[in-house]
């Protein structure tokens, strides 16, 4: 599987935002929440929020681009095609490389 993050990849509708918080199922960590959702497509896609309480603008885009790197790197793990959206919070900030892969490669286990 391609190690890329394509357009069709990324979540970017309202409406399937809110489908996603409506119907998802969670799960909640230090860094992050993630909410899931099996979908009916060939691939599955990730969306990603960051509150203001994250930070200021340049450490929201950081987490953001740190959560889609996870994503990217490790798709090939979800078995079955899901939607993915993952809310930063604010400890993700202090958070190292290896302690934010552990806690996503936990998530999507469960």
């Amino acid at each position: 599987m391609a190690e890329s993050l394509s357009p069709r990849q990324r979540i970017r509708k309202k409406k399937d935002f809110l489908v996603l918080y409506k119907k998802g199922y969670r799960y909640k960590s230090k860094y992050f929440s993630l909410i899931g959702l099996p979908n009916a497509r060939m691939y599955s896609r990730v969306g990603v929020v960051a509150s203001r309480k994250v930070g200021n603008a340049v450490t929201r885009n950081k987490a953001k681009r740190r959560m889609r790197e996870l994503f990217r790197r490790n798709k090939d793990l979800l078995v079955h095609p899901v939607d993915l959206l993952i809310v930063a919070t604010a400890a993700m900030k202090e958070a190292t490389w290896p302690e934010l892969r552990e806690s996503y490669l936990q998530a999507v286990g469960k």
